[in-house]
């Protein structure tokens, strides 16, 4: 049977072509060009004077970003150089914008769009519900007060991004970490199952042209969870409900992540159902890893070139976004699981990225 796409994601598809396709002639034009593919060593590799971006394959490349450290020069020239698309690590979620019952702060959030916006950026907007992140006033309305909190906030802030985001994640981490079914949310216990179907509704209602993913961990390669998930998707699309695709978040372990074969499978299922798969927020542990320090990052390149290969390889696979991109900025205490150092030096990591998207 035809993967039927909605007109959205066809959209998107072309116009994500069309800008990929003009940076990697930029690249062309200066004569970039990936790195070897052998293991690091204690020497390191030339830096890469041009960004990921540039080398992005025909995929989105985006990173999540604070909008505290972007005055930070280092941080800001690199985040402009690497990528073209990002999304907001904390500034977007309800906490954040409605710390007040009825008083919403868009001022950080704003400060990410209107700086990603002045680079020529796509921005993904994360997240609308979630059970993390809520302003502690939700958690005490009655029923009735919360599904009139629960429809404005929706409705308020996929209004106010309307036009400014290319995407959101409209719901995330709603399934139970084994597989079981949902996860028995402040949302699900007040509002019901539907609640689902209902955020998606609302969002598509408040912005029609944005796309709007499901997002998840512990879902990458075939298993209970992204059997659920699977499961979910494929009844919301049965139902009608305006869901566009999928993010699987992959915070792995430099030796601890689905085979390859298995992520790929899953991601083909996905877009089966004619829906978008993201990589939408990786990143790569290495503290636990044995060896010494060269071989937990050539354990580390090796993890993100294979996994962003995955996507490269996969046409429903339309961006890859990682979790941060500096070490010195992480949510993982004590390890190093991003793509440049504490100093801003660019890790095995970041070449085999690199590699990856050029097809090396």
């Amino acid at each position: 049977m035809a993967v039927v796409f909605s007109r959205r994601v066809i959209a998107a598809r072309g116009a994500v072509e069309v800008q990929l396709a003009l940076l990697v002639a930029l690249a062309a034009g200066l004569g970039c060009h990936g790195n070897s593919t052998t293991a690091p060593t204690t020497t390191a590799p030339a830096p890469v004077a041009v960004g990921l971006r540039t080398a992005a394959a025909g995929k989105l490349i985006g990173t999540a970003v604070q909008s505290g450290y972007l005055s930070d020069s280092r941080y800001h020239a690199t985040f402009a150089r690497d990528f073209n698309y990002v999304t907001a690590e904390y500034e977007m979620k309800w906490n954040v914008i409605e710390s007040s019952r009825g008083v919403n702060n868009y001022s950080a959030g704003d400060a990410i769009v209107s700086d990603a916006q002045g680079q020529g950026m796509q921005v993904k907007g994360h997240t609308l519900i979630w059970h993390g992140s809520n302003p502690v006033w939700l958690g005490a309305l009655p029923a009735a007060e919360f599904r009139a909190a629960f429809e404005e906030h929706i409705r308020a802030v996929a209004g106010h991004y309307r036009g400014r985001v290319l995407a959101w994640d409209v719901v995330n981490e709603a399934m139970a970490d084994d597989g079981s079914g949902l996860r028995d949310t402040v949302f699900r216990q007040q509002l019901g199952d539907d609640y689902i179907a209902d955020a998606f509704r609302l969002a598509h209602e408040a912005d029609p042209q944005a796309l709007l993913f499901y997002n998840d961990y512990n879902g990458e390669g075939l298993s209970a969870k992204s059997d659920r998930i699977y499961d979910l998707v494929r009844t919301l699309r049965a139902q009608g409900v305006p869901i566009d695709g999928v993010g699987l978040q992959v915070h792995v372990s430099a030796t601890g992540y689905p085979s390859l074969a298995s992520l790929a499978s899953n991601m083909r299922r996905l877009a089966g159902l004619g829906l978008l798969v993201n990589i939408s927020e990786m990143d790569v542990k290495i503290a636990n890893v044995p060896g010494s320090s060269d071989s937990r990052l050539a354990a580390q390149r090796t993890a993100y070139h294979d996994i962003v290969g995955v996507c490269v390889a996969e046409p429903g696979c339309h961006a890859v976004t990682f979790w941060g991109f500096t070490d010195a900025h992480t949510w993982i205490a004590g390890d190093d699981p991003l793509l440049y150092d504490r100093q801003y030096a660019q890790k095995p990591a970041f070449f085999g990225v690199f590699d990856a998207l050029s097809r090396k």
